[in-house]
């Protein structure tokens, strides 16, 4: 398939009272550009439907999902959950106007990729009447949260909650507040941002331009407004959300989760070399290991590291011996992969 437009394409769709899943996809693109996920014109949710793309791969292409008008309403879900790109410009490029309303849900939660940007907004986004915009646990490395043309960015009504909690990035990218607009009784729950390295305080949230925030977050910590549903949750119990009666899924939301198969399991990781030996003449998983604790002896010999998921990090200051050795001999990294001495 030419990748000028994506591997999955959709065209002025329209989802009333159905749900459409697109998993496990995994794609390598022949030459560098187009989009993994492409809507073009408005795609269109109403009437409980539900759209989940999830658990796919990308490697090679610019965007993970390019978006061109999409609404989501009338107790609908759209959900972009935990896909990953090796390298690109943004985990979703949005080019014209996004609107949640009635009581519906749009999730971006755990992507991941060596992004410029986690999202690459043209126009604007507005959540209204008892609805959820869900932003958590994305990770653009050294990349910016958010990327907006619009001074007027984000739009919600005193009725609807936005959250953006534990990302990870390089900076914000915010030069005015996230929250352009506000209605009394709205809710915005943010933190345990992660930037550059280091998690924001609450006071230094504002200095990145996350203002307007009426719950701080904590790192580790769950809550009704933040981590689930509100309308449709009853409690919020081990971090686990518990469902009212048309709640559906782990964050009890309006509409049925499309059944699929499960999330791949992550490939297996070589053993360490034996002392004097090199592990040698390969392309390495795609994997974050950590490795060199108790060892005395860590070789790679004409290895490739590629990925934005590839991230080896060797714990020189765990290995034993009277004198640890660490060689990496004719060794490639591409695509987004890491390495990490401490």
């Amino acid at each position: 398939m030419s990748n000028k437009f994506g591997v999955v394409l959709l065209q002025s769709v329209v989802l009333a009272a159905s749900s459409l899943l697109v998993s496990n996809v995994k794609a390598r693109a022949s030459r560098y550009g187009g989009f993994g996920l492409c809507s073009i014109g408005m795609l269109t949710l109403v009437r409980g439907s539900s759209l989940y793309a999830r658990y796919c791969s990308f490697d090679g292409y610019t965007h993970i999902l390019y978006l061109g008008t999409i609404v989501v309403s009338d107790h609908s879900v759209f959900a972009l959950l935990n896909n990953t790109i090796s390298s690109g410009t943004s985990l979703l490029y949005q080019h014209h106007g996004s609107s949640v309303s009635e009581h519906s849900v749009l999730r971006v939660v755990g992507n991941s990729g060596t992004v410029s940007y986690a999202i690459y907004s043209l126009k604007l986004w507005t959540v209204e009447r008892s609805s959820w915009l869900d932003w958590r646990e994305n990770d653009v490395g050294v990349g910016a949260m958010l990327h907006a043309t619009e001074s007027t960015f984000l739009v919600i009504d005193g009725s609807s909650v936005v959250t953006l909690t534990g990302c990870r990035m390089g900076l914000t990218g915010w030069s005015v507040s996230l929250l352009s607009r506000v209605d009394a009784g709205y809710r915005f729950v943010a933190g345990c941002l992660t930037v550059a390295g280091r998690v924001l305080t609450a006071a230094e949230l504002e200095l990145h331009g996350i203002t307007n925030v009426t719950t701080v977050a904590a790192c580790g910590e769950c809550t009704k407004d933040g981590d689930c549903f509100a309308p449709l949750t009853t409690a919020v119990i081990d971090c686990k959300c518990e469902c009212a009666a048309g709640g559906h899924g782990d964050v009890c939301v309006p509409a049925p989760v499309p059944a699929g198969p499960p999330p791949p399991p992550p490939p297996p990781t070589p053993p360490p070399p034996p002392i004097g030996e090199c592990i040698s003449d390969m392309v390495y998983p795609e994997v974050a290991q950590a490795v060199g604790g108790g060892l005395s002896w860590l070789c790679y010999r004409n290895v490739t590291f590629s990925g934005g998921g590839m991230s080896l990090t060797v714990l020189v200051g765990a290995m034993t011996g009277d004198v640890a050795n660490v060689t990496f001999d004719g060794c490639t990294w591409r695509d987004g992969a890491v390495l990490l001495l401490l």
